[in-house]
């Protein structure tokens, strides 16, 4: 099988209705800039200039954690990458995927859905946490929205899920 024909294997072998929400990277991005701008512009109020050069101190704490926090964040960054974790939401079921592992949980696996909405403060997005109660599980499923791309359009997909949920558990007349 060549790689167009794994294409073609691929694309028919996906369900049309349901939608992929990859992990959001642009903040790992955002934050190794910002601590890297920091660095640099920390490491030129202390550096010393002498005769058209600039001598700088690697040994000063304050460079040292900033560039702990610039390596921190790019190791950080990648491995997310590498990973490449997503939520899939389909008709009658949630799926975690990332780039070693598919976790699938059917609507006869879970129990409960709730939304749960940002109170005090409006960091990112209008929802804080879902929560996901499953029948086989003790602990609860914590999805943060704001955490993947298309954020609001995962939470629809989500309560849409919720209201299948309902409607399948409530007694038809």
């Amino acid at each position: 099988m060549n790689a167009s024909e794994t294409l073609e294997y691929t694309a028919r072998s996906q369900n049309p209705t349901e939608r992929e929400f990859p992990l959001r990277m642009d903040f790992y991005w955002q934050a190794i800039a910002m601590y890297a701008l920091a660095l640099i512009g920390y490491a030129l109020v202390r550096g010393t200039f002498w005769d058209g050069s600039i001598t700088l101190t690697l040994q000063d704490p304050i460079v040292v954690v900033l560039g702990a926090l610039v390596l921190g964040s790019c190791v950080w960054s990648l491995g997310n990458w590498f990973t490449r974790r997503s939520i899939i939401v389909g008709e009658t079921y949630l799926r975690f995927t990332n780039r070693f592992r598919t976790r699938t949980f059917h609507q006869s696996d879970i129990d409960v859905i709730s939304i749960g909405k940002q109170k005090i403060l409006k960091v990112r997005g209008a929802h804080k946490v879902v929560k996901i109660r499953l029948r086989s599980r003790r602990r609860l499923l914590r999805v943060r929205p704001s955490l993947y791309d298309r954020e609001q359009e995962l939470v629809q997909a989500l309560i849409a899920l919720k209201r299948r949920l309902a409607a399948k558990s409530s007694p038809s007349n």
